[in-house]
């Protein structure tokens, strides 16, 4: 029996583990460690006491106050790195080393936003925040920090899932959101910013299995979008619109926003890759129909155009690969029960392993032990499933914990005449009992 294999509690905190969790950390923990990829921790008051910090803060040179607050003992025995607290403020790290080893920086508005990344308290500042935070320095900020501060979101959220993660979108969204009776003079980069926010935290909370939140959130991006003109955008959004209709289940709500967002394209040289996506997402609503010709037929064309797209012209759209087309491709196969033709997809998919994409190869997994079940494979498909749980520890997303349900249905049929099925029926019941935090209502925003 190995080490691991051994270990009953977590090294953190103590609390018991489930005895399929090897990694040595319970969920809560494994969270809030994995939360500091995109957003600075809660500490406690006598945090900022600590001589080195108040001592930069005495200083007035903020570059100095991240540097302490990166090597201070909370955080354990190795200092914060630079990248990930680059990450919080949405800049590279060798911005933030310029920054902390460089002279003291005094525009005002990079100041209160840095400060108010790190939560600090404000009696312990040499300057005023601004009243209101959106107002005085969410233009500059947007647009400087916004780009960085996406691609650090999006890169955490393929990661941990959008449980862990909504409640700092909304935070980000609190600081550089157009506030409600927006001025005309708004820039059209303030509006994309917030836009491409209000999109993520609409993926994050129907990640969370909160779809009403979730279309609220898709809502709001679109009239920003419209707003700022950018046809690209908007037809992402109803991209986002139409994945969420078909996955509660209206085929026709899901066509219809396909459809819109192909509209709002159909004059833009630099749109294949957002056209493929929607092309893939309408066939997902056909399928759902029951439309199998005009379902393979948009399938083609999704292909067609995948093939000829470069990467995304600007940072608020949202990256469509390989992986993510197949897996849509996949999904409207299965739908039509052409089960061979979906294996021919996933087993390449499911086959890659890239670190950073835990989620859809979670969910390319399941679709392919979805597959591999129709075709009474029913051990390789236990494997598939085991692997998926293993891949999971501590990602906070319903999707992913439904299709594990899911999958837990479609073999409890195959419990006698496979030993396999009844031990992992156990260990998905408890991995389930396990992660009922992800059930847990979304802060309100």
């Amino acid at each position: 029996m190995t080490a691991a294999s051994k270990r009953t509690s977590c090294t953190r905190c103590g609390a018991s583990l489930a005895a399929d969790n090897d990694s040595g950390r319970c969920a809560p923990c494994q969270r809030a460690e994995r939360d500091r990829i995109v957003a600075a921790p809660d500490v406690p008051r006598s945090f900022w006491s600590h001589e080195p910090l108040h001592q930069a803060l005495a200083d007035r040179h903020l570059g100095r106050v991240v540097r302490a607050y990166r090597h201070h003992p909370y955080h354990g025995r190795q200092p914060l790195p630079q990248a990930t607290v680059a990450g919080w403020f949405g800049m590279t790290q060798a911005q933030l080393s310029r920054i902390e080893n460089g002279p003291a920086v005094v525009h005002l508005d990079r100041l209160a936003h840095w400060a108010r990344v790190l939560r600090i308290p404000v009696h312990t500042l040499w300057f005023r925040l601004p009243a209101t935070p959106g107002d005085a320095s969410a233009p500059a900020d947007v647009v400087e920090v916004g780009p960085h501060l996406i691609r650090a979101l999006r890169s955490a959220d393929r990661q941990v899932g959008g449980k862990n993660l909504y409640s700092t979108v909304l935070a980000h969204l609190a600081l550089f959101s157009v506030p409600a009776g927006r001025p005309p003079a708004v820039s059209p980069q303030v509006l994309m910013a917030t836009a491409a926010l209000h999109e993520m935290a609409g993926w994050m909370a129907h990640d969370s299995g909160d779809s009403t939140t979730s279309r609220r959130h898709f809502l709001d991006a679109l009239a920003l979008a419209v707003d700022s003109r950018d046809a690209l955008l908007v037809a992402q959004v109803h991209g986002s619109l139409s994945h969420l209709a078909c996955h509660g289940g209206n085929a026709e709500a899901a066509i219809s926003h396909a459809r819109d967002g192909l509209g709002a394209i159909a004059q833009e040289d630099a749109g294949a890759l957002i056209r493929a996506r929607l092309l893939a997402l309408q066939a997902r609503g056909l399928a759902a129909a029951g439309l199998t010709a005009d379902c393979h037929a948009s399938l083609h064309r999704a292909e067609a155009a995948f093939a000829e797209a470069a990467p995304p012209p600007t940072e608020w759209l949202s990256p469509f690969d390989r992986t993510s087309f197949e897996i849509e491709s996949a999904r409207c196969l299965l739908r039509l029960g052409d089960v061979t033709a979906a294996l021919g997809i996933l087993n390449g998919s499911a086959a890659d392993r890239p670190a950073h994409r835990v989620r859809s190869q979670a969910l390319a997994r399941m679709l392919l032990a979805t597959a591999l079940v129709g075709q009474a494979r029913i051990e390789e498909a236990c494997d598939l499933t085991h692997q998926t749980v293993e891949l999971t520890h501590g990602l906070g997303s319903a999707v992913v914990l439904d299709q594990l349900r899911h999958l837990a249905l479609l073999l409890r049929s195959h419990a006698v005449g496979c030993p396999d099925v009844p031990r992992l029926l156990d260990r998905l019941r408890d991995t389930i009992r396990e992660r009922r935090w992800v059930a847990l209502p979304l802060p309100t925003a």
